[in-house]
């Protein structure tokens, strides 16, 4: 019986990777270019490796610099550097290697949460396909290292508590604090954990100070420790990071009722709506279950009736709705961000778009979805309540409630800090472990027909946005590589002289003390002699294009051009 369970699990690992395997050769990460914003993460590295110093991340003014800790994301670069050599190419692989492993360790999480292999499989494919993850997975940000190192806790401290093994849990518990010390939100897991201990009964079995003492000495305590140390060099401790700063300045600067706005915008508008379509491959899964509460099932149904006018007039002319997406990886109609002049600062369109029709059809699914979330959401909450306020024993398994606990301690963080399209991988994942690890008797996830046809729906339209998107972008980096491997190499262009995009004049021209010139980009271009665009601007001449292939959308091509000449001159 045992070798068969390791039999059909090891099968399930062998198709994943097939499919990243499937995705790599695609995709390609191969490329001497940088990605967002790792550009920054690359210059600490390189000052880590020459010099043997933490730098600051180089985000933010003079006198708050931001960023994430950082220091996991660099060592296991580190790791690869060392043996392979230093390239931009090798930094991408070790992240995909990342990702790759992480993808592995939540199918084997979720496998130990006896949950059937195939489910536990369906939600590894839907945080590989997911968007976000996929994208994120082809650069040096630190957003899937976070993530990966994040799951590995889960997974450890899972262990540790269902066998009631200490040393799992301080396994875990490390694994924790590398998470933190990649990204400061990590902070979570040690601090959901150390609360369901004082009232969980698997929590309690460990003993509760116990656990107080291991999440203090193992993962809190060093963190902080690492945080003075970054002050004490000169580097970016938390405490002068301006996006902590502005949480605290957030309710005076915007006042009554835009702030309630803003977090209500954060919430719902981007948090749990974002959340909801790319976890509803996984929700579809408790189909029967969302909609055995009849309060939903009204709602879904006036709802529905509403979106199906609503379209209706779209489609008509009659009404006339923006099409509008939360920032910064996923824009209509494509992933990035395609961080270049004219698209970004000027707001020009080069790329195909999706019709009103089609985005409102998928914000409608992720309402849905968001609604069928809480609704759950709601009943595992109370469950859990059972063992605080009633001290009965909750029928929620351990681990559901960890991951539902810190994904909305994380939620709530990043939405009173504002917070990028991104950061929401993590929150996915909190809960797809909870939605698929709470197996209520009555209703455990199967795959039923109509939740089948559910689930497969978004997760077909997330692998195919996910590759041709995640392609398309890789194969605009190469040409814009191209484009300024012209300019700085034939002939001989000073960097700070070119708008490169972001990530290229934030390498080559950073300075938190830049005052940005009149019609330039505010990425540190001093001069523009020429600028790297996505098509021809008014006002400028061609000097050179370099075109690519797109799977989504006709093939184009990166444009060098410079000033056009005036009259007299």
């Amino acid at each position: 019986m045992l070798y068969s369970k390791l039999k059909s699990l090891f099968f399930t690992i062998a198709i994943l990777i097939v499919l990243w395997v499937l995705i790599i050769e695609i995709i390609n990460p191969a490329g001497e270019f940088m990605i967002n914003d790792d550009w920054a993460f690359v210059r600490t590295l390189q000052i880590l490796i020459s010099e043997g110093r933490f730098a600051p991340t180089g985000w933010g003014p003079s006198w708050a610099p931001g960023g994430p800790a950082l220091l996991t994301h660099l060592i296991w670069a580190r790791i690869f550097t060392y043996f392979w050599g230093f390239s931009l190419t090798g930094l991408r692989v070790s992240v995909l290697i990342m990702g790759i492993l992480g993808s592995v360790a939540l199918l084997v999480l979720l496998k130990m949460s006896k949950a059937g292999v195939a489910e536990a499989l369906w939600a590894a494919l839907t945080l590989v396909f997911n968007p976000l993850f996929l994208s994120q997975s082809f650069t040096f940000m630190t957003d899937v290292t976070f993530t990966s190192m994040t799951i590995f806790a889960l997974l450890l401290l899972e262990f540790g508590v269902e066998h009631r093994k200490i040393y799992m849990l301080v396994i875990g518990l490390l694994f924790a604090l590398l998470a933190i010390l990649t990204r400061q939100l990590g902070i979570v897991t040690a601090i959901a954990f150390v609360l369901l201990c004082f009232i969980h009964p698997s929590g309690k079995a460990i003993g509760k100070w116990k656990a107080l003492c291991l999440a203090l000495g193992l993962a809190i305590i060093p963190w902080v420790a690492y945080e003075y140390y970054l002050s004490v060099v000169g580097s970016t401790p938390l405490s002068h990071h301006l996006v902590l700063q502005e949480m605290f300045l957030y309710p005076q600067m915007k006042g009554f009722p835009d702030y309630f706005m803003f977090l209500f915008e954060g919430l719902f508008t981007c948090g749990l709506t974002y959340v909801g379509f790319l976890i509803s491959p996984v929700l579809a899964l408790k189909y029967r279950l969302i909609f055995s509460w009849r309060p939903f099932r009204y709602f879904a149904v006036v709802f529905t009736g509403l979106f199906i006018l609503f379209e209706a007039a779209l489609i008509g002319g009659i009404i006339d709705a923006p099409v509008k997406f939360c920032l910064n990886v996923i824009f209509n109609f494509g992933l990035g961000p395609v961080l270049l002049k004219d698209v970004y600062i000027m707001g020009v369109q080069r790329v195909p778009t999706l019709p009103a029709a089609w985005y409102y059809l998928a914000v409608y699914w992720a309402i849905l979805a968001e609604a069928g979330c809480l609704q759950l959401m709601f009943r595992s909450l109370m469950r859990l309540s059972k063992a605080i306020v009633h001290q009965e024993h909750p029928d929620i398994a351990f681990l559901p409630a960890l991951s539902l606990l810190a994904g909305l301690m994380y939620l709530g963080i990043i939405v009173l800090s504002g917070f990028h399209d991104r950061y929401l991988i993590a929150v996915c994942v909190f809960f797809m472990v909870w939605l698929i690890s709470d197996r209520d008797p009555s209703d455990q996830p199967v795959f039923t027909s109509r939740a089948l046809l559910a689930g497969a729906v978004p997760l077909v339209v997330m692998i195919w946005f996910s590759v041709s998107g995640v392609h398309d972008f890789m194969a605009l980096k190469r040409s814009q590589k191209e484009a300024l491997d012209y300019l700085m190499q034939d002939i001989r262009v000073n960097p700070c002289n070119i708008d490169g995009g972001f990530e290229f004049n934030g390498y080559h021209c950073y300075d938190p003390n830049f005052q940005p010139k009149e019609g330039l980009s505010w990425w540190w271009v001093h001069k523009e002699d020429y600028v790297i665009t996505l098509g021809p601007l008014p006002g400028y001449e061609t000097v050179r294009t370099f075109h690519f292939k797109r799977l989504c959308g006709p093939p184009t091509a990166i444009h060098i051009l410079k000033p056009a000449r005036q009259d007299g001159n």
